[in-house]
């Protein structure tokens, strides 16, 4: 059985955000989960905003969301390499 428990000290969500380097959570931190919250309800947003504005058909959005998506997970992982 495992021994990080929730104790009275620490709860779950602390034991997550300092995992690993027992500091303060950093700006990158905060960035990257604010990214992972919008970021799929933008790209629906866009995706179907861009079927309405007329620039493709009803087809298109389901490859244009997955396109979006595409893109912001490289731009993530380019950001985390040069970040190093």
């Amino acid at each position: 059985m495992s021994k990080d428990i929730p104790t009275r000290e620490r709860s779950t969500r602390e034991r997550g955000t300092y995992a690993g380097h027992n500091e303060d959570p950093t700006l990158a931190s905060y960035l990257s989960s604010l990214f992972f919250l919008l970021s799929v309800p933008t790209f629906v947003a866009l995706a179907y905003g861009g079927f309405y504005a007329g620039y493709y058909g009803e087809a298109a959005i389901v490859p244009v969301f997955g396109g979006l998506l595409v893109v912001a997970i490289c731009i993530a992982f380019a950001a985390m390499h040069y970040k190093r």
